[in-house]
């Protein structure tokens, strides 16, 4: 049984491990950067940080070993370092003599100081994707668990980036035609610097707009597109009531997910209940049975595991595993997300 947790200074090692493979904004290759993310994950999970500042990190366990990882950033977009966005539009053009009418794709900069809650960073160790313990599905699934535990702690609105189309060597196409021709920078030395600077981005890029159609085909291609690796992530929140906006990434164009957080079907299903042990009762009771995220902060630090179990008239019934797992008792309480619907 896997054990998923919140993570803190002492993960380092093998929270690393993980951004080396992934090596994104949200989760970068940089010692520094991942040292000071643990300690902000340590005081968000404390209750300690106001909203804007907060991070959640959970890491998946297996026998001691971290294999994979996932990340909530309470506020996206604050003073100082807004949240941005290439916005999908339409521009009509019209020729009244010649009866005319064309409407043109193009691209709008746009921006705000007052984000969204995101989620990302979700990586896994390689041998460990395919399992049939859906390693991926249970770190990303623990942050919406995480979310209905403690909704006042997140925004309204819940957005997700899915990094974009990529080319020959890691160039990003998109970038390439758009971002490199205003800033005359690599697409890597771009995102790195985004992760504490966001000016650069505002001042260089056009807030004119960007029409689409003057751009090479395979750049309009790429426009929203996902990358293969991320394909399996977006399916995933769908399923869940994540839905495609007209926004993309302003650095490899890739699509920005967005759902209202109480209306996630994971945060909706998620209810807290009684931790039992006893036989259950009559047929005749509501119940629901088959596979369960469960997690809990009983005693101290946010736990959760993946486990079969039974939910019966407010109480839910597992199996002496789930127990010793978890750290907990019977009678204790935990909040139960229904997976097997």
């Amino acid at each position: 049984m896997f054990l998923i947790r919140q993570a803190g200074p002492a993960d380092f090692s093998g929270v690393y491990s993980l951004a080396r493979l992934l090596d994104s904004y949200n989760l970068p290759a940089d010692q520094g950067y991942i040292r000071q993310l643990l300690h902000t994950s340590r005081d968000s999970f404390a209750g300690s940080l106001p909203k804007a500042e907060s991070r959640y990190l959970f890491v998946l366990e297996k026998a001691g070993r971290i294999v994979g990882c996932s990340l909530i950033i309470a506020k996206h977009g604050t003073r100082g370092h807004p949240h941005l966005w290439f916005a999908q539009e339409t521009i009509t053009k019209q020729s009244r003599t010649l009866r005319i009418r064309r409407s043109h794709p193009v691209l709008r900069m746009g921006y705000t100081e007052d984000g969204p809650t995101e989620v990302g960073g979700l990586v896994v160790l390689p041998r460990y994707r395919r399992l049939p313990e859906r390693c991926g599905l249970q770190i990303s699934y623990a942050r919406f668990l995480y979310m209905a535990m403690h909704p006042e702690r997140f925004e309204r609105n819940v957005l997700i980036e899915y990094r974009g189309a990529m080319g020959a060597g890691g160039r990003s196409p998109f970038w390439e035609a758009v971002g490199r021709v205003f800033t005359g920078l690599p697409y890597a030395r771009a995102d790195r610097l985004s992760v504490t600077n966001k000016e650069f981005i505002c001042t260089l890029l056009p807030s004119e707009p960007i029409y689409c159609a003057l751009l090479p085909k395979p750049v309009q291609r790429a426009i929203g597109a996902i990358h293969p690796s991320a394909q399996g992530a977006a399916h995933l929140a769908e399923r869940v009531g994540f839905h495609r906006i007209p926004q993309v990434e302003p650095f490899d164009g890739g699509p920005y997910y967005s759902a209202p957080l109480r209306k996630i079907a994971l945060v909706r299903r998620t209810a807290c209940l009684r931790l039992d042990l006893s036989p259950l009762e009559k047929e005749s009771r509501m119940r629901v049975e088959g596979q369960h995220l469960v997690g809990t902060e009983e005693g101290g630090g946010f736990r959760a595991v993946v486990i079969h179990g039974r939910i019966t008239g407010g109480r839910f019934r597992m199996n002496p595993g789930g127990y010793q797992r978890l750290n907990v008792q019977v009678g204790d309480h935990a909040h139960v997300c229904a997976l097997s619907r």
